[in-house]
């Protein structure tokens, strides 16, 4: 177990700030889904209709990825200028999306609800994104540590968001919730222009001195070193599986609520707030235990993919046992904890265990991998968590919520399994020094 060295007041305040942003930025994106099924519901819109406005966020994500839009802006301008515009374009999608359901044609509402959505996805690619290479480039010795307290703020902004937004949506309609959530997106902004260091990010420093480094001691890095293993694949469908599932819990709680035991709206809010206390726990237990090397970063995702397994059958029981079934309207309490404190062991060890394979496998870890392998992270655990919405809409269109419930159980035992494949089968503890090493400057 090692200690965890000492933070100025100044870095406190920026990781306040960063915390504060990821959960505004989450709230912002999140803000739909515990209304989501039943404003669409009122306007006769299926579910696997309705379930794209969720997903579609994930075609945005793929284009940045794929155009490498966000990397281009990283190269170009500092952290601060990146993340503040993110936050003010976050919070004008949030107030035209509110606006847009009083068009009284449902079919241009769903139509330009998927395009916002799809413009949300572009730059929550970077709200994900250019926070991780900050820490990269300001916190490399303590990056689990302030990568789980960042993660706390995105992962209790999903909870809370459900809970306002049920509240705001019930008494005040639809469009309140998202003008609730384009005001505290104007607020993370200014937070930023205020406490975050107006510093150059990780991959245009780091990829700098690499350059002068080839220059000066010959071809450094090679074509070869920088080519991605092909076992970063299977960290990657164990995080991919289980925040599938997490995403179905987030959207199918609500209504399985209203429609099983006639509990309002805000009832289910209530429900999916433990989600956020969860979260904020997880995260912040998986941060400090994987820094202190109490446990390897593959066991920590084995853990939470068992907790998502359980917080599924108790969130949703088994019909064939009625005594339990009849319990869950309390059982959802427990059971959305549950599942949210375990996907914080799952999604914040995934990075660092996909920069362990790598740097096993291959030996070096450059600014452009590491880069390229944080998009490739958020691209599995965001597509699928996003994913889960459309998936929730597909099944429980033809199943009922136990037997998707039951069916996606499953696949959290095939997530653990891999996890402990995986950690029979790579034995490196990450390290930042060996990271570094070769781009010492």
């Amino acid at each position: 177990m090692e200690k965890i060295g000492r933070i100025s007041p100044r870095e406190w305040m920026t990781i306040i700030t960063l915390v504060f942003y990821a959960h505004v930025a989450s709230i912002t994106a999140s803000i739909r889904y515990g209304f989501l099924a039943d404003a669409f519901a009122k306007r006769n819109v299926p579910g696997k209709v309705y379930g794209l406005i969720g997903t579609s966020v994930f075609v945005g994500f793929a284009a940045d990825f794929f155009f490498k839009i966000t990397e281009k802006c990283m190269t170009k301008w500092n952290s601060r200028k990146i993340i503040a515009g993110s936050a003010i374009g976050f919070s004008i999608i949030a107030l035209v999306t509110g606006f847009v359901y009083r068009i009284p044609n449902t079919t241009a509402v769903v139509a330009i609800s998927i395009t916002l959505r799809m413009i949300q996805g572009v730059l929550g690619f970077a709200v994900t994104l250019v926070p991780v290479d900050f820490i990269n480039a300001n916190f490399p010795k303590k990056f689990d540590m302030v990568n789980g307290l960042v993660n706390m703020g995105y992962f209790s902004g999903h909870g809370v968001a459900e809970l306002l937004g049920c509240i705001l949506y019930d008494n005040y309609g639809y469009e309140v919730a998202f003008a609730f959530a384009a005001t505290m997106a104007l607020l993370a902004a200014a937070a930023t222009l205020c406490f975050i260091p107006n510093t150059q990010t990780y991959l245009s420093i780091q990829g700098k001195a690499v350059k002068d480094l080839d220059s000066t001691d010959g071809p450094l890095i090679t074509n070869k070193t920088q080519r991605l293993s092909k076992f970063l694949v299977f960290p990657l469908i164990a995080t991919m599986l289980i925040n599938a599932n997490y995403g179905v819990i987030q959207v199918t709680v609500t209504p399985f609520l209203k429609e099983e035991f006639q509990k309002s709206i805000s009832y289910g809010g209530s429900v999916l707030t433990l989600v956020s206390v969860g979260m904020a726990l997880g995260s912040v237990s998986v941060g400090f235990i994987l820094q202190s090397k109490i446990i390897s970063h593959f066991t920590a995702m084995g853990i939470g993919a068992f907790c998502i397994f359980n917080g599924l059958l108790m969130t949703f029981p088994p019909e064939s046992l009625p005594a339990v079934y009849n319990l869950s309207p309390i059982l959802a309490f427990p059971g959305v904890f549950i599942a949210g404190f375990g996907d914080p062991f799952m999604t914040i060890a995934t990075l660092k265990a996909l920069y362990g394979v790598q740097l096993q496998k291959k030996g070096i870890l450059t600014p452009q991998v590491t880069t390229t392998i944080t998009g490739i992270w958020i691209m599995g655990y965001c597509s699928m968590y996003y994913a889960g919405s459309f998936i929730a809409g597909v099944l429980t269109d033809y199943l009922s919520y136990s037997a998707t419930a039951e069916l996606l159980a499953g696949f959290c035992l095939l997530a653990v399994l891999i996890c402990v494949l995986l950690r029979l089968n790579f034995t490196h503890v990450h390290n930042e020094d060996d990271e570094m090493k070769p781009l010492t400057f």
